[in-house]
């Protein structure tokens, strides 16, 4: 059996509204997106869903030291194991709870399927004027006893005047491939900030399809830092909405691939309202037989005069094998905007390469020094010390050097 008769099984023996069977129903005539859609030209799903899942399968129990492992050492952790909420702190001002249904705007296959079956996630208030000086850390933790395919669905409201700082991370602790179909919807009030970091340094035989829609009003500013270090493959889709003046739209990425990963990154920021900004640079380092995907847009309505958006992805190629689709897009239809886009794809400098060497430097640590010179950018725009701290050292550890890029 393939995924899509796992679907089919799992849907008959569940008991399902009328409105998530009509989803259902919709995503079973579509079926998962193939390359000949647009948006998944260069990404293929098609070995993935051929394979045998549980769907919505039970994990085995975890210990503390599992926790350990993956966490940063925040005060504030939010755990899930399967998607199920095990553990939430208290904090003055910040609701937390579990799963709970909402509608998005999303008309695409993989969202229907998530917003038809999805029954795990969480739910998070930030009421107005609220400042949160320490991030809160979000662990997805998953112990599966089969192959499993889990939908997450996650909101979070944040009020007027409100500061809050997330870090998220979903991680596979068992032998068996995990495919996770996770969506995250932020509305974000008057004059409030939201930076959100993923870490989506996953296992092997994990699979992650991660998809993201931010709604700002007036005056807002939101961060997203997406850093990509490991899992099989990895699909982030991620959609700023700008419904307010005077908003801005921050995009941070790094990956950093081998072997045979996967990971695209998919960008969309639609400019809706006058004098708001948008700023994306995304760095990829692929390896082995790696693959890389970007593709990135930009739209401005006709009434949002005075934007200034900036989108950048700059990649290299450190092995024969290694390739990278880049597909950055404009779409304008106001006439007073700065907006401008670039894409590199290259190789590190051979000159300077033997430039570092003449002076006792190694070829592994002179290579691994210019390649996080090449990275260091979007590095540096990470806020968080222990986020900053955790990327320099996996940038290290994929370039197979003891080399401390913190000092």
């Amino acid at each position: 059996m393939g995924l899509i008769d796992n679907i089919k099984s799992f849907s008959e023996k569940e008991k399902i509204g009328a409105e998530k069977i009509k989803l259902l129903k919709s995503f079973l005539a579509k079926g998962f997106p193939t390359t000949k859609e647009e948006e998944w030209k260069y990404t293929s799903l098609k070995k993935i869903v051929a394979n045998n899942f549980s769907i919505e399968g039970k994990g085995i129990k975890i210990s503390e030291n599992d926790i350990e492992k993956y966490t940063l050492g925040f005060n504030y952790k939010i755990i899930f194991l399967e998607g199920v909420l095990i553990s939430k702190p208290n904090i003055r001002g910040v609701s937390i709870s579990g799963f709970s249904d909402f509608k998005t705007k999303n008309s695409d296959s993989i969202s229907g399927l998530n917003s038809a079956l999805a029954k795990k996630g969480f739910t998070i208030k930030v009421s107005p004027n609220t400042i949160v000086e320490d991030p809160i850390e979000i662990l997805f933790l998953s112990n599966s006893e089969n192959n499993n395919f889990m939908q997450y669905r996650n909101k979070i409201v944040v009020g007027d005047n409100a500061q809050i700082k997330f870090v998220e991370r979903i991680q596979n602790l068992s032998e068996k491939k995990c495919f996770i179909n996770h969506f995250t919807q932020i509305n974000i009030g008057k004059n409030a900030n939201l930076e959100f970091n993923k870490i989506q340094d996953n296992s092997t035989r994990s699979i992650l399809i991660d998809s993201m829609n931010i709604y700002q009003l007036q005056d807002t500013n939101a961060i997203v830092n997406t850093l990509i270090f490991g899992g099989a493959f990895t699909r982030n889709t991620l959609s700023f909405e700008q419904n307010g003046s005077n908003c801005d739209s921050n995009m941070n990425g790094i990956s950093i691939l081998d072997d045979n990963q996967f990971a695209d990154n998919h960008t969309f920021v639609d400019h809706k309202q006058p004098h708001c900004r948008s700023n994306e640079m995304y760095k990829g380092i692929y390896l082995g037989n790696s693959k890389g995907v970007f593709n990135g847009k930009i739209m401005v309505r006709p009434d949002a005069q005075k934007i200034d958006a900036f989108q950048s992805n700059n990649n290299l190629l450190l092995s024969e094998s290694a390739t990278i689709d880049s597909k950055p897009q404009l779409e304008i239809y106001a006439d007073d905007v700065k907006c401008s886009h670039g894409c590199t794809i290259g190789q590190l400098d051979d000159e300077a390469i033997f430039y570092m060497r003449s002076r006792g430097i190694g070829a592994e640590e002179a290579r691994a020094v210019l390649t996080y010179a090449f990275a260091s950018e979007a590095v540096n725009n990470i806020s968080i010390p222990e986020v900053k701290k955790l990327a320099q050292k996996l940038i290290a550890k994929k370039l197979n050097v003891d080399l401390d890029f913190n000092l």
